[in-house]
């Protein structure tokens, strides 16, 4: 509910900014020229606050943020993408080494072992990590508690259908960077979602049915030039 009252707050603000900019009153096109970047750092420290939200990527989001800021200003002349891009780099290649998931940087033919393919997990808490490759995973766990995904470059398909919740709930953090993330759950389970999308989105294609006692899968995202869909 904080993030929809904020981000609206902010849609508002700018609404209201262009819409005296048409009538003259002030120049608002170059106030926000120069100070857009605003946006990212506020949406980097609100992040950094929230208690469910990743770290990682709003930290990202504000050094980015204060980056473009002072070069906006003149205080910085440098190129922001050339010179950030390999921060992102180093502090995501530190995530993934400290990571206790599976990382996949390329994909393979697939095998079988047994009855079970290798994409069944039956693992109660997921950590997957997909850089510039693409998972397939089918959830069976019979008591999912959620987990983390992140995906850089990469898509993943993350299958829920055969799983069953640990007490009715569970949380899910997923994180893309110009990645995609498809999501299918159960037919009988409530999809509720926060989170950040900046130049991504966030796409629930299911129907809720209004049974406020269905199992409950809270997903937090952030989707920086990527996307995320629950089917």
């Amino acid at each position: 509910m904080k993030d929809r009252i904020i981000f609206g707050v902010i849609l508002v603000l700018l609404g209201a900014g262009f819409l005296l900019d048409q009538f003259g009153v002030v120049s608002f096109s170059d106030i926000i020229s120069v100070y857009w970047p605003l946006i990212l750092i506020i949406i980097g420290v609100l992040g950094l606050f929230k208690k469910n939200s990743s770290k990682l990527i709003s930290g990202l989001i504000l050094i980015f943020g204060i980056l473009f800021q002072i070069q906006k200003l003149g205080f910085l002349k440098v190129d922001i993408f050339k010179t950030f891009w390999p921060v992102v780099l180093i502090a995501l290649g530190f995530s993934i080494i400290f990571s206790r998931g599976n990382l996949i940087i390329r994909t393979g033919t697939g095998y079988k072992s047994g009855n079970y393919d290798k994409n069944v997990s039956l693992e109660n808490v997921i950590d997957e990590s997909a850089i510039m490759a693409g998972i397939e995973r089918n959830v069976h766990s019979q008591e999912f508690r959620g987990g983390k995904v992140t995906v850089i470059m990469g898509g993943v398909d993350l299958d829920l259908r055969e799983a069953k919740l640990y007490n009715n709930e569970a949380h899910l953090e997923i994180n893309t960077i110009m990645g995609g993330v498809d999501i299918y759950v159960p037919e009988n389970w409530r999809v509720e979602h926060k989170g950040t999308p900046i130049l991504g989105g966030f796409t629930n294609k299911r129907k809720y049915s209004g049974d406020i006692n269905a199992p409950l899968l809270v997903i937090n995202f952030s989707a920086i030039m990527g996307g995320i869909e629950v089917k």
